[in-house]
């Protein structure tokens, strides 16, 4: 796989990670585990322990509390504190797991920050969604139509990586318009102390 389709499965991945934490992290991890991956390489790399049974185990359950984080109240309010240096971490990895494998080791270790950026990206969009589906302070998810869009971008990202691309393009877009809408939604408010 050339370096650049690398790059880009990885930005998609890293996006999507802040959007959904373990949905993108699952596919990655069963994709490049069952070898469906884009001549993923395996030699090795740091990121080998996301391939274990164990890691795939913990990740079906965390993906189980994810989804049921937008459900339960009390499961929300927990998640939003771990929500954060969960998304980071995860973007961090996804990003630098797929370059892992086509760059030697000091130079992939520069994605790190650029996956860790990107999910904070994905996750400030995530906000921005359930700001406007009316969820506001709750850490509810926008809804099962973000899980099964995450789901299906991720999937394809593993079957096409330059759709990280246009999903990476289309995440920075939405965050832009989150900073407007919310530029105008307090223009000319003031709050006096």
């Amino acid at each position: 796989m050339p370096t650049v389709w690398a790059i880009g499965a990885g930005a998609g991945l890293a996006t999507l990670a802040g959007l959904r934490l373990y949905i993108p992290l699952a596919v990655f991890v069963l994709f490049s585990r069952l070898g469906w991956v884009w001549e993923f390489k395996t030699r090795v790399t740091p990121v080998d322990f996301m391939h274990s049974n164990g890691a795939i185990a913990v990740l079906l359950v965390l993906i189980v509390l994810e989804v049921a984080m937008g459900a339960l109240p009390l499961v929300a309010r927990f998640g939003l504190f771990l929500r954060l240096p969960l998304a980071v971490a995860g973007g961090a990895l996804l990003m630098v797991a797929p370059v892992s494998g086509e760059v030697d080791w000091p130079v992939y270790l520069a994605a790190l920050p650029a996956g860790a950026v990107l999910a904070l990206v994905g996750m400030y969009v995530r906000q921005g969604l359930t700001l406007s589906a009316g969820r506001v302070g709750s850490g509810a998810s926008p809804g099962p139509a973000l899980d099964f869009s995450v789901l299906v971008l991720s999937v394809s990202m593993m079957l096409l990586p330059p759709a990280g691309y246009p999903v990476l393009l289309l995440t920075l877009w939405l965050a832009l318009r989150v900073r407007r809408l919310r530029k105008l939604k307090y223009r000319g408010l003031r709050v006096l102390v």
